[in-house]
Parts: C-alpha cells; structure tokens; sequence
C-alpha cells in the first residue's frame, strides 16, 4: 500500500519516537548509581520550583500565550478571489476533501479528543506514586503546555510570522451557508496546528511521566507507551484536515512541537533533579583567638 508523502512523514514521526524510547532507555539502565541515594518515596522524580515552572513561566506563559492567539485571530480578512488550488504545494493539494459537508461533524470531534487529552495526564493522580508529587507534575504540565503555546503564538515557526490560508477558504461553495466563514483573518493562521500540538502535549507528557515513574519498566514497554501516545495527536491531525482547518504539513508540524515539549519538559527536570542534586552547608569555628567560617556547595 502506497502511503501519500504527508501520512508517511507522519509514520516515520511514531516509528522514531519508539526507537528513541528504546534508546533513552537503554541509555538509562547503563546508569544507575543515582538510585543509590534516590528515595521515590520521599523525593520527587522531577526538580520543580512551583513558583517559577507553576506561576511564573507557566500560568504566566498562558497569559501571554492567550494574548498572542487572541491577537492572531484579527488578521486582515483573506483575499478569496485571490485563491488557487493550484498554488498549494503538491504535499497539501492531495488532502482538499470532495466537499466540506463533514467538516463541522470532524472539528466536533477533533475538539473531543482535544480536551481528553488536556485533562488526561491528571488521571495521573488516582494512583499515590504521582499523587504525592501532585505540585510537581502539574506545574510541570501547566508550564510545559505554556511552552507550546508561546512556540505558536510568539516563534518564527508559528503563525505570527507565516501567513498560511486555511483550507476551508479555498470552497466558494461554503458562501452560501456562512458568508464571511471564508474571509476570517483568523484563516491565515493554518501552520502549524494548535489543536494537534496542545493534543500531543497533553498524551506525550502523560507517557513521558508513566516512564519516568517507572524505571523497571524494559525499552520495549516504553516504545509501546509512547507509540500509544502518537495516536490521539495523529487521529486529531486527521479530523482536522477533513475539517478544512489545516493541511497535513500543519498537523506534522504541530505534532512535532507538542511531542516535543511533552518528552523534553520534564526529561530535562528529570536530569536536573538526578544529576545536580545539591546540598549547602554553612560553618564556623574558632581556635585560640581565631575563628572561621565556611560555606559549602555540593553536587
């Protein structure tokens, strides 16, 4: 079977993403003179300061977040005459659905798998080993999804400086049901999809915890989980092109952003916490009429 170009980058993308869980984790078990010291019982998996990954670049990042995506919707309206077909590339042309009769039936159902990834890494917290460090993994996850968000409102790779149109303004036909549907200026903002990268926060992360709280677990479990992941973002990026909201480069590209953060957000807290756990120290004396102090940092 003969995949189109979009759906095999797509494969390539959850084929990589098991074999570099394999590799992590065989990285990993080479490693385990940290455990020596390491009490799961009484120590978080992961070095979070709430105040700076909870308040500040987390809820903090979403505000300004928020701010950015508002601020994109009210682009200058889309020049439908303008419009080609033909002036899509030949990776994305492939992807216009016959008709747009399904696209309000595929965004209902995009934004169901949307919001239960959202809330997913929050079941989380049913079990007492990730309940105890409940501060610590939702700050986490509140500043990790900050990150993806600033990436689409605010970076060079997001909308704010790529005007790309919307698919559901190449169909004059939706003119006769929602006139001004095809001109919105919040129709130049396709690349990358938002859905799509929010989506593969919330499951990547989810995954990412699972592994990192469960160290016995083999490369070939954890290739299992994280290819799990791939499928709810990928189902997400499907129903978004049958909803003329985005072409499929959007949704690979969105899946790589939110993928991205929801693995490397916490594997570098993780790294932090297990290699740079530090103690400090402060002392003094004093012997025949001299006395000293000292100060002691250790890593």
């Amino acid at each position: 079977m003969h995949l189109p170009l979009p759906l095999s980058l797509l494969f390539i993308f959850i084929a990589s993403t098991c074999v570099l869980a394999q590799n992590n984790a065989a990285e990993e078990s080479e490693d385990r003179s940290w455990l020596r010291d390491y009490d799961p019982k009484t120590e978080s998996v992961y070095k979070v300061n709430p105040w700076i990954e909870g308040l500040g670049t987390g809820v903090g990042g979403m505000i300004l977040s928020t701010i950015g995506i508002d601020g994109l919707r009210g682009k200058d309206a889309v020049r439908v005459a303008d419009l080609s077909r033909d002036d899509v590339s030949a990776l994305d042309r492939w992807a216009f659905p016959s008709s747009a009769e399904a696209r309000e039936r595929a965004e209902g159902t995009s934004d169901v798998f949307f919001n239960g990834a959202i809330v997913l890494p929050l079941t989380l917290f049913v079990s007492k080993k990730y309940r105890k460090d409940f501060v610590d993994i939702l700050s986490l996850y509140v500043q990790t999804h900050a990150l993806s968000s600033l990436t689409y409102a605010y970076s060079p790779i997001g909308p704010r400086f790529i005007d790309r149109t919307r698919p559901v303004s190449y169909y004059p036909e939706l003119d006769q049901t929602d006139p001004g549907l095809r001109v919105a200026g919040n129709n130049r903002n396709s690349f990358f999809s938002g859905h799509v990268s929010t989506t593969a926060v919330g499951t990547f992360f989810f995954a990412k915890v699972l592994s990192d709280y469960n160290p016995q677990w083999t490369g070939k479990q954890r290739a299992l989980v994280f290819a799990a992941a791939s499928l709810p973002p990928a189902y997400v990026a499907v129903l978004r092109v049958r909803a003329l909201k985005h072409f499929p480069t959007d949704t690979v590209i969105g899946m790589g952003v939110g993928a991205f953060f929801g693995v490397m957000n916490p594997h570098v807290h993780k790294r932090w916490q297990l290699k740079h756990r530090s103690s400090l120290s402060i002392g003094g004396s004093f012997h025949n009429g001299v006395g000293g102090a000292g100060v002691s940092l250790i890593f």
